[in-house]
């Protein structure tokens, strides 16, 4: 007889089933709440129903259970001294869905399921809003260096920096001028000469050829 054995099989097989379900329970009990699909969520409700009524018995035998479905030690450590704490008036009813309209794209419904006792997490405070006297004043970024250290910089450099050696043109002087003009003739001259040669040469020897 098949009493009492009644499961969805959610059109998965039954290993890859299991696992995804255990999944959801871990992240129940990690995060207190999670969306899924309501056809999930109300067989994920059933084995986190069973993982807490096992932490009402706290034996070791029950712990050895619990840690056959959730297989990680810190969530069973938290399953019974954290979770199931918070549902000492509880016998039943440790777990909720609420319905969280349609999933866009197929239109599967969604749902989530949460803790109906959950702890409360603790916040962090809010920065406080600056006053019209902190904003005037100008804010000292990281980068910013002080006047001094400037300064020390500039000095380095200036030091380290090759000094370049400035020469004064002066203006030549007249014979200086002269030396320099009877330079250059001298070397027009050579070059005049050069090429009347050249030129002698070129026309002797067309003379030859005729």
């Amino acid at each position: 007889m098949r009493h009492r054995k009644r499961s969805t099989k959610l059109s998965m097989m039954t290993g890859r089933r299991n696992a995804m379900l255990r999944n959801m329970v871990r992240s129940l009990l990690k995060y207190q709440r999670i969306e899924t699909t309501l056809a999930r969520a109300k067989e994920a409700r059933r084995l986190a129903e069973k993982v807490i009524t096992m932490g009402k018995s706290d034996t070791v035998f029950a712990r050895r259970r619990a840690y056959d479905i959730l297989a990680d030690r810190d969530l069973v450590m938290k399953l019974f001294k954290e979770t199931v704490p918070l549902f000492k008036d509880r016998q039943s009813g440790f777990t909720r869905i609420i319905p969280n309209g349609f999933r866009r794209g197929d239109g599967a419904n969604l749902a989530i399921l949460e803790l109906t006792e959950r702890k409360d997490v603790e916040k962090l405070p809010k920065k406080k809003e600056k006053t019209k006297a902190e904003e005037a004043r100008p804010e000292k970024s990281a980068r910013q260096v002080p006047e001094e250290t400037k300064k020390f910089k500039e000095e380095d450099r200036r030091i380290k920096e090759p000094k370049i050696k400035t020469i004064s043109k002066a203006k030549p002087s007249l014979e200086e001028e002269k030396t320099r003009e009877k330079a250059k003739s001298e070397d027009r001259k050579a070059a005049d000469k050069r090429g009347f040669m050249r030129n002698l040469r070129g026309l002797f020897r067309k003379r030859g050829d005729f």
